[in-house]
């Protein structure tokens, strides 16, 4: 890749890495950078990999307490008289638990030990 295709790729990266960071979803960072979601995950998930071990623990510590806020909206919806309300929290906390163990990497299976 030349010299200058490696720095458009480096900022691309970066954009799709601030907006993720700002709280956009993975199809509005798509839709921002003019690509498609697959690209933005793919731009994201090579920038991740190539951040510093302290950068990227800043950044999941922000990522849980967006998820923490999110999910504190979501119980207080559990509350609520209406049942569809009701049902779309109960979903809503799901996703968040989904999003939650990915980021703490708690959704993937433990190693085997070998005997």
């Amino acid at each position: 890749m030349p010299a200058g295709a490696r720095a458009a790729h480096r900022e691309r990266m970066a954009a799709a890495l601030n907006l993720h960071a700002r709280g956009r979803s993975i199809p509005d960072v798509a839709a921002d950078l003019g690509t498609t979601p697959d690209r933005a995950v793919k731009l994201l998930g090579e920038g991740i990999a190539g951040m510093p071990a302290q950068q990227l623990d800043e950044r999941r510590a922000t990522s849980e307490l967006r998820l923490n806020q999110v999910a504190r909206l979501y119980g207080d919806l559990l509350d609520d008289a209406d049942p569809r309300v009701t049902a779309q929290a109960a979903n809503g906390l799901l996703t968040v638990e989904r999003d939650r163990a990915r980021l703490l990497g708690t959704w993937q299976k433990p190693p085997r030990e070998d005997d």
